[in-house]
Formats: C-alpha cells, sequence, structure tokens
C-alpha cells in the first residue's frame, strides 16, 4: 500500500548523518519540493528542515500573531512546518488538512490577518461554499443582504477577530471581502490572501474556478478535513486528493497534513467512535 503524502517525512538520525545535514551534504533527492523534514536524534525532535531547490533548508521556529489573537505558537511538529509553510512567500498555494481541532483554520486566519496587517497584502478574501452539515435538514432562505446570509459561515473566522464585531470593523476597513463560491467565476483577484474554508466540500471543479481567480501578488490557502464532507458530490470527486496527488513537488504549492487536535481533552474523544 503507497502511504498517502502528508507534505513532511520525520527522519531519525545518528551524530555523522546530523554533521552531514548541518554541512549541505546531506542526499535530499529524497524529498519533493517544499516537503518538510522533521528531524529526531536519540528519540527526540531537535529540528526542522525544509526542501528547496536541490538542498534542505533548516527553518526557523515560526510564529503567527495580529491584534486580534495576539501570538500564536506550534503545539505540535505539523504545526511547526504548517506555520513556516505559511509564512513562506515564495510559495502561493498552500493546502492544510486535519481532522477537527487541528488548528488548520485557526492558523490560517491568524496568519492572514498576519500578513495584511503588516502591509505584505491588500486584504483577505474570504471564500466557502455554502453547504450545510450531512443529515442535517435545510433552513430555507436566509433573510437579510448578501452579508447577512454569509454570516453564519463566517463564524470561524469571527471566533479569531474579536467576534461579529471584528469580522464588520475588517470588512469597513476594506481588510476583508466575503465572496460566495457561487459569485466567484470571473473574478480577478490582486494582492490578497484568497483564503477557502472547509475546502473538503470543493470537487476538482470548484478548486480549479478558485486557483483561477489568483492574480498578480495573490496567494491562495486553502484548509479542509477529508473526513467532513457533507455530499457525496465531493466524496466522489474527491478534489483535495487529486490536488494533492496532481501537485505535490511543485515549487508554487506547499501542503501540511495535521494529526492532532490540540482544541480540547474533550474534542480529541471524537476519534474514539470511529
Amino acid at each position: 500500500m503507497v502511504e498517502r503524502y502528508t507534505g513532511y517525512q520525520t527522519l531519525s538520525l545518528d551524530d555523522k548523518e546530523l554533521n552531514k545535514l548541518y554541512q549541505g551534504e546531506f542526499d535530499s533527492s529524497p524529498f519533493l519540493k517544499n516537503e518538510y523534514v522533521i528531524v529526531e536524534n536519540e528519540g527526540k525532535i531537535i529540528d526542522y528542515f525544509c526542501k528547496k531547490e536541490d538542498r534542505l533548508e533548516r527553518i526557523n521556529f515560526p510564529a503567527l500573531g495580529n491584534n486580534f489573537t495576539g501570538i500564536m505558537k506550534p503545539r505540535n511538529p505539523q504545526q511547526y512546518c504548517a506555520m513556516d509553510l505559511l509564512k513562506n512567500m515564495d510559495v502561493p498555494l498552500k493546502l492544510i488538512t486535519g481532522n477537527f481541532g487541528s488548528g488548520k483554520s485557526m492558523m490560517c486566519i491568524v496568519g492572514a490577518l498576519d500578513m495584511v496587517q503588516n502591509g505584505l497584502f491588500d486584504k483577505v478574501i474570504f471564500v466557502r461554499n455554502n453547504v450545510q452539515v450531512k443529515d442535517t435538514d435545510q433552513w430555507g432562505a436566509l433573510p437579510g443582504d448578501l452579508y447577512d446570509k454569509s454570516l453564519p459561515y463566517l463564524m470561524p473566522f469571527c471566533d479569531h477577530c474579536g467576534g461579529v464585531e471584528g469580522v464588520e470593523r475588517l470588512i469597513a476597513e476594506d481588510k476583508l471581502e466575503v465572496i460566495p463560491l457561487a459569485f466567484l467565476r470571473g473574478r480577478s483577484i490582486r494582492n490578497s490572501i484568497i483564503y477557502s474554508m472547509e475546502s473538503e466540500n470543493l470537487t476538482k471543479e470548484h478548486i480549479q474556478l478558485i486557483m483561477g481567480r489568483v492574480d498578480e501578488g495573490s496567494q491562495l490557502w486553502m484548509d479542509g478535513d477529508i473526513k467532513q464532507r457533507d455530499r457525496a458530490a465531493f466524496e466522489k470527486s474527491q478534489g483535495l486528493e487529486l490536488m494533492v496527488e496532481r501537485l505535490k513537488g511543485h515549487p508554487l504549492f506547499g501542503y501540511v497534513h495535521l494529526i492532532k487536535s490540540e482544541r480540547s481533552e474533550v474534542a480529541r474523544l471524537c476519534d474514539l467512535l470511529d
């Protein structure tokens, strides 16, 4: 059985191999571009590297932060890699997957606001397919204007930027724009982070549509959990898996799969029900 690509590998190296690694003499050919390497020595994680060009480069400790959340630091090795990916300006197409509570959405939101606040991008373009959780009844037409109808899907964003008032302030300051997936066709988006949340509920064609909106100076950040798909069409298309399989190793694409829930002890119990 072929192991699924996760965007990183863990290497256990002895002292001699470590010397080669730090001297730039370690063979990097087994790794794909933008793939992370978690380095262990004597059973302990001691450092992190990433494949750049034809070599492994050491990555510095990553942290994200903004005026809403303060500083966010990685809590596990996979978050370490994911945060570095989000900060990497040379990789404009980023995907983070993981189960509930693994921190994928929080990192994307905190990181995107960090970069907008520091002037690296003009705004965040929030994109989410308006799909309700499977096996729940439809609520019918929501009242209000486009913002009012989008608000229920924006609440995960609100959780990390001071609630609804924070979102409204960002929109008023033109730092956040909400675009339903249905209205995205034809747009050409520059100097922005396009953030696609819950991307497991996208088909291959949806992903192609969103990727096609990226214009000069923009990046596309996506997150998702393939275990939380809410329609058979998304399970059949498997857009995220196809994206990883076709784009892994491309210099413009980076991917990290998170494996540990950091939300709470209760949230970690969810996997026991599988």
